[in-house]
């Protein structure tokens, strides 16, 4: 079926037509969650969390961390500048000052503008200069073999830990240990934050000698699985499994968390101490204004935050004051990213039929003036934009650097090794990769990849919308709307659960808000039992008003929500799109 913007994909057989069974029952049964298991999947506890032997390597990392700390070897921890990585190195600094009587470990992290993504020749003779003795990567590092190389002839032990993918042709650098959850049979889904909370976990209990940690470690880990948490939601990816777990129990900390960065940053994002905090929260909240620091800044100004210590009494005046002056920063950072990566945007729609290519399957343009820091998320809007691949990247020195972010179905770091020929150095995985190219290779690139990616992304890629079930009118309350964002956390991999209904009727005049008048929202009706007025809100849809009239009849799919404002309850939908009345 063709909505107004977008392929439909409705369910069919019973969840089309209703005959039995809640709304959050039935969205649980198309999902495939059978209703045994219902409660336990929306109530995940400590006991599902996979144990750290199930990642491969971080036993053998953790008990190397904790010899090291026994020996008082200098230990380097080499982290990446986005917020995954950010979280992962703090999480690293937390249990390791815990037993180093509250000396902190040394922590790199390179900045984006000048070194890069990655473990560099320059940081390794940096570290070995500065007395680093070990090297423990975070959410990097499962390509670095000349660099391992390197280290150890510098005489330093190196542990990996990271999530990225390795390179295709097999080869893995030299280190000590690796921990990362797509060797040995894994799955690789975990985040680099992830992996550094089990590394972590598997660190505490070589150290305490025992499954039984000491209660000061075991609150830590407990606190740092909500950096985990965050680190899985910003770095987009699938929310399932255990990511899913992780997300679950670690987002219910973050509003009330003793870590002062934490909590500055929930503070900062509107978040009060008894708000729920989904990934969306994350995702347009509180991860912005992180990654702005990364991106605009200094990335190493965000792993302090993060790394604030907790107060012994709960509360300490300098560190909350100091979290809540970076964070003010850090947001003022983020006002100056959203209005340059708005101005990169609109610049690379203007030149898209530039940058597609003769194939038109994948889009790549560079410009001198677009910041390296910016030209991800911008990317990332172009690619929902074009429903294509896009690489935008800043021109600088006869090579070009910046960003690439994929669609659904294809994978951007399997384009980017087929084109290899003209690229410099590349990384990432499926979704989102970084990527620096000679600037006499960006016409080829630009063709290379829009071939590739033509030949080999998904049939009938383009704006598409899928329903799980049917609405009908009883299921319209603020309860059973709340039942279903239990299912939650949602995102990549487990998408917001979305309903169809085929009858529903605007009830008010649409109204057009925002700071830039580009969201529209309404009433409707659901058929002829529905108790109550449903709220409709279709965000930067704010052009097709003129197609929505009080007393229309239309079908539509949403995403079930519950309204606060105003200390009330409501149910409300957050439009994907509408179709005419059949």
């Amino acid at each position: 079926m063709q909505g107004w913007l977008k392929r439909w994909t409705l369910p069919d057989g019973a969840a089309a037509r209703p005959t039995r069974g809640s709304l959050v029952q039935r969205i649980a049964a198309a999902r495939g969650i059978d209703a045994d298991s219902l409660d336990a999947f929306a109530a995940p506890t400590f006991d599902h969390l996979k144990p750290s032997e199930d990642l491969c390597g971080a036993v053998e990392v953790g008990d190397r961390l904790a010899n090291a700390v026994r020996a008082g070897k200098h230990i380097a921890i080499f982290g990446d500048y986005d917020a995954d990585g950010m979280c992962a190195a703090a999480i690293l600094v937390h249990l390791l000052r815990e037993v180093q009587g509250g000396e902190s470990p040394r922590v790199y992290i390179p900045e984006r503008a000048t070194e890069g993504y990655g473990l560099s020749l320059e940081a390794v003779r940096q570290l070995a200069a500065d007395g680093s003795n070990l090297i423990v990567t975070v959410d990097c590092g499962i390509t670095a073999l000349e660099e391992v190389e390197l280290a150890r002839e510098l005489g330093m032990e190196v542990l990996i830990t990271d999530h990225h993918t390795a390179r295709s042709d097999g080869r893995l650098p030299n280190a000590h240990a690796i921990a990362h959850p797509a060797l040995g049979g894994g799955d690789g889904t975990l985040c680099g934050a992830a992996v550094a909370w089990k590394v972590g976990l598997a660190f505490c209990r070589a150290w305490c000698g025992s499954d039984r940690v000491t209660p000061e470690l075991r609150e830590l880990l407990v606190e740092t699985l909500a950096l985990a948490a965050f680190g899985t939601v910003a770095d987009i990816v699938p929310l399932v499994g255990e990511n899913r777990v992780i997300t679950r129990l670690g987002l219910s900390r973050i509003a009330r968390s003793s870590l002062p960065g934490l909590r500055a940053l929930a503070v900062q994002a509107g978040i009060g101490p008894h708000d729920r905090v989904d990934s969306e929260r994350i995702s347009f909240g509180i991860a912005p204004i992180l990654n702005a620091c990364g991106r605009l800044g200094s990335a190493m100004d965000g792993m302090h935050l993060l790394a604030l210590p907790r107060a012994s009494d709960g509360v300490d005046a300098a560190s909350e004051r100091l979290a809540l002056e970076s964070v003010r920063r850090f947001a003022a950072l983020n006002e100056r990213r959203k209005a340059e990566e708005r101005e990169i945007f609109e610049q690379a729609l203007d030149r898209q039929d530039e940058g597609l290519g003769a194939a038109r399957g994948a889009c790549v343009l560079a410009d001198p003036l677009w910041s390296r820091g910016i030209v991800g998320t911008a990317s990332a809007r172009l690619a929902e934009r074009l429903h294509v691949p896009v690489v935008l990247m800043q021109c600088d020195g006869g090579t070009a650097h910046g960003s690439a972010r994929s669609i659904d179905g294809y994978s951007i770091l399997g384009g980017l090794e087929a084109c290899a020929s003209h690229l410099g150095r590349f990384g990432g995985h499926a979704a989102a990769a970084g990527v620096s190219v000679p600037e006499s290779q960006i016409g080829a690139f630009r063709e290379a990849l829009s071939a590739h990616a033509a030949a080999h992304r998904p049939p009938n890629a383009g704006p598409s919308a899928r329903a799980d079930v049917c609405l009908v009118g009883s299921d319209v309350s603020a309860e059973s709307f709340a039942a279903v964002q239990q299912l939650g956390p949602f995102g990549r991999g487990f998408p917001s659960p979305t309903v169809w209904a085929h009858d529903a009727v605007i009830t008010s005049t649409p109204r057009i808000f925002g700071k830039d008048h580009d969201h529209i929202s309404f009433f409707v009706r659901i058929g002829d039992s529905s108790p109550s007025e449903l709220s409709c809100t279709w965000w930067r849809q704010a052009a097709q008003s003129g197609r929505l009239t009080r007393g229309l009849g239309i079908q539509l799919i949403g995403s079930p929500q519950v309204d606060t404002w105003s200390g009330r309850n409501r149910p409300a939908l957050q439009l994907v799109d509408v179709a005419d009345r059949a």
